[in-house]
This record gives C-alpha cells, sequence and structure tokens, in this order.
C-alpha cells in the first residue's frame, strides 16, 4: 500500500510540473506577442503585473530562450519521472 501511495504522489508531481511548463509557455506567448494580444483587446492588468513582477524578480523573459529552455526542462524531468512511475507498477 505504501509503495502504491508513493507512485500516485509521484505521479501527481509530474503532472503539476507537465502543467507549469505549459503555463509557462502560455506566459511566453503573452510577453513576447503582447503586440497581437493587445490588437483584439484579450489583455488584463492583473497578468500584466504579474509577468512584470517575474521580469523584475527572475528576469525570466530577459531573453526569448529563458522561458522556453525552462519549459523544456521541467517538461523533460516530468517524462523521465512519468516513465519511472509507469516502470514501477
Amino acid at each position: 500500500m505504501q509503495g502504491e501511495d508513493d507512485l500516485r504522489g509521484l505521479a501527481k508531481i509530474m503532472a503539476f510540473m507537465r502543467a507549469v511548463s505549459i503555463l509557462l509557455v502560455l506566459m511566453h506567448l503573452y510577453w513576447f506577442c503582447y503586440g497581437f494580444f493587445i490588437e483584439r483587446g484579450w489583455t488584463l492588468e492583473i497578468i500584466n503585473k504579474i509577468l512584470r513582477n517575474f521580469q523584475r524578480t527572475a528576469g525570466l523573459f530577459s531573453h526569448t530562450l529563458y522561458t522556453k529552455v525552462y519549459a523544456l526542462v521541467l517538461l523533460a524531468l516530468s517524462c523521465l519521472g512519468t516513465k519511472g512511475v509507469k516502470n514501477e507498477k
């Protein structure tokens, strides 16, 4: 039973990492394609404020490659972890 609970917990962590990587890609698109979103009126001030804070504190959007690399690393780790969960069953 304990092993199954551990595997379920690991699977949830891997799903969370996948969700964060997708969120990073969406944030990247919003930041670097902002003109597209503003033309269509699809911007929200709260999202702008959150992303500006990310940029100010972490420099996440200093270069177009940073968010892509972070998202790719998280996605790769989640895939490796998912493979490990499947192999344990």
